[in-house]
């Protein structure tokens, strides 16, 4: 009777925990809204302390976009970086996670950019093709301009491209090549 009551008890106090995890997450969200980053911030490195890892990774986003929004880059790096080093999370949040490092990060030259985008361009991936259009953008930014319209035209004949990539890898072909 007395391990029963000992483990709701505990079950119990994990709940609560939660909970307030929970509310100390949508606080910071609020934070956010009111442009009150600072205050945000504080919230959700709390939030990290004590929550699973669910609400840990959701944190560590917007760490990452707080910074962002501060133009703290080298801070912003480091909350993608620590998203990409987490254990037990699914491939694509650290996949997202490089993405939006590669593309907010003004302290990363375009060559570096598009070697970090390669793992993307090669194999099987969700973000192949934003990757792929990335790749073009930053070819074109470096005056790399034939690679990048080889790479272009490439992508444009592939069958398997949406609708909604095509008509933007066409506007790109229009504002750069015509």
């Amino acid at each position: 009777v007395l391990s029963v009551v000992t483990f709701k008890i505990i079950e119990l106090y994990q709940e609560k925990k939660k909970i307030e995890t929970s509310n100390l997450y949508f606080e910071g969200l609020k934070e956010i809204k009111n442009i009150n980053y600072e205050k945000a911030e504080v919230l959700f490195e709390k939030v990290i302390k004590n929550a699973d890892i669910g609400y840990t990774l959701l944190s560590y986003f917007k760490l990452a976009n707080i910074n962002l929004n501060k133009k703290n880059f080298q801070s912003m790096e480091m909350y993608y970086d620590k998203i990409m080093s987490l254990d037990n999370i699914n491939k694509a949040y650290k996949d997202y996670a490089l993405i939006l490092k590669i593309t907010n990060s003004p302290n990363i030259n375009n060559d570096d950019k598009i070697k970090a985008l390669k793992p993307f361009l090669t194999s099987p991936s969700e973000f192949q093709p934003i990757a792929s259009e990335l790749e073009i953008l930053y070819l074109i930014d470096n005056k790399k301009m034939k690679t990048a319209k080889n790479k272009l035209d490439k992508l444009l004949k592939q069958k398997s491209i949406s609708n909604n990539q095509k008509n933007r890898l066409s506007t790109i072909d229009e504002i750069y090549f015509k």
